[in-house]
């Protein structure tokens, strides 16, 4: 589990997946292609998953279209407990509130701006969460949802100071020997903004390429460590 829940991190984004046909003529996605996809030019794999939203997909955003094909073409592998697992969460969303829907959607939009390692830890823990039998998860599930607020906080600032200790000993234990007191230093030295700046920036480098990364940073006087990752914390 990492910083959100992560049976309603993952409920959350199939959730998105199957609602984004209702609202596609409403809003607009700024990564979106540029082009749409003709409907006859899906599988017909896609075509039997998408069937439902056939009348009005020439009318979807391309953006709309690439998440609900991304989503038929995850439908494809799933085994069938899991497609009841889905239907099960979509009948859930057909229930909740405008409201509820929203915080789902921003939880999703969360996960979409976590760095991609982060996203794949993510995807992980809901692996091994969806091999668990499925007592348990509903045992799981049952209980989160019957913390009060203050619980729920609570189990999320666990979560997300376990992701922070895991982010740290992964960073360290990767780095070269030489390199880790001064690395140290350097992070206990950094404003929390610079901090997560750089451990996002060297997570989002290839491996080869990060002990050259922590080096450079550490020969940097402080004026320009805090210069180039003050420039690496600003949203883009």
């Amino acid at each position: 589990m990492r910083r959100l829940f992560v049976p309603a991190m993952i409920a959350a984004l199939m959730m998105v997946l199957a609602s984004v046909a209702s609202r596609a003529q409403a809003t607009g996605d700024q990564s979106a292609p540029a082009t749409q996809i003709p409907w006859s030019a899906l599988g017909a794999a896609e075509k039997q998953v998408l069937a439902p939203v056939q009348k009005t997909w020439d009318q979807m955003s391309p953006g709309a279209q690439q998440r609900l094909l991304r989503g038929a073409q995850r439908w494809s592998t799933l085994t069938p407990e899991q497609r009841e697992n889905v239907q099960e969460r979509y009948r859930k969303w057909n229930n909740m509130s405008p409201e509820q829907r929203a915080k789902l959607r921003e939880r999703y939009e969360q996960f979409r701006q976590l760095p991609p390692n982060e996203q794949e830890r993510i995807r992980q823990a809901f692996q091994r969460f969806g091999s668990l039998p499925p007592a348990q998860r509903k045992q799981l599930r049952d209980k989160f949802e019957q913390m009060s607020p203050q619980e729920r906080q609570a189990f999320l600032a666990g979560a997300a100071a376990q992701n922070r200790a895991s982010n740290l000993r992964e960073f360290f234990q990767s780095i070269p020997a030489p390199d880790r007191k001064a690395a140290r230093q350097m992070l206990q030295s950094l404003p929390p903004e610079q901090r997560r700046a750089f451990q996002q920036t060297w997570h989002g480098l290839p491996p080869d390429q990060r002990d050259a990364y922590v080096h450079r940073v550490l020969q940097m006087s402080p004026e320009q460590r805090g210069a180039e990752l003050e420039k690496a914390a600003q949203p883009r």
